[in-house]
């Protein structure tokens, strides 16, 4: 079974996807976050293609406790919950942007095209990190 990992942002979204074995997540798509709508509509696009099993959403809770931020990124969650057929897990996802850019960073990765990617490394991220927690 496959998990998609979603880092859903204001004007990019980033995707990751995990192996059929859910031990590996790779980076995957970035979608421009044109409208929750469209959005929902390219993701369930990519649910059915690839056979998901499972969504990881992460959610900006910071230090200081929720913000409007996360309100919208919760409000996608329940649109995106109601649109499809499978499960949408809600994980925090503190620092992963941060952890994105210098993983992305340590890899030789030029400054000006992490901004290509940074947001599907954050998706590529959270989901290594609920599979790893799965498999113990």
């Amino acid at each position: 079974m496959k998990i998609l990992s979603i880092d859903h942002g204001d004007k990019k979204t980033g995707l990751a996807i995990s192996d059929e074995n859910e031990k590996l997540a790779s980076r995957f798509l970035t979608v421009e976050n044109k409208s929750s709508k469209n959005l929902i509509k390219e993701i369930k696009k990519i649910v059915s293609k690839n056979n998901i099993q499972k969504i990881i959403l992460g959610i900006p809770i910071g230090f200081k406790g929720e913000s409007a931020q996360t309100q919208n990124v919760k409000e996608f969650s329940a649109k995106l919950s109601e649109n499809t057929d499978v499960p949408v897990i809600e994980i925090n996802e503190i620092f992963t942007s941060k952890m994105a850019e210098e993983n992305l960073l340590n890899a030789g990765v030029k400054r000006e095209d992490i901004k290509k990617i940074i947001d599907q490394e954050a998706a590529r991220i959270m989901l290594q990190d609920y599979l790893d927690k799965e498999n113990k």
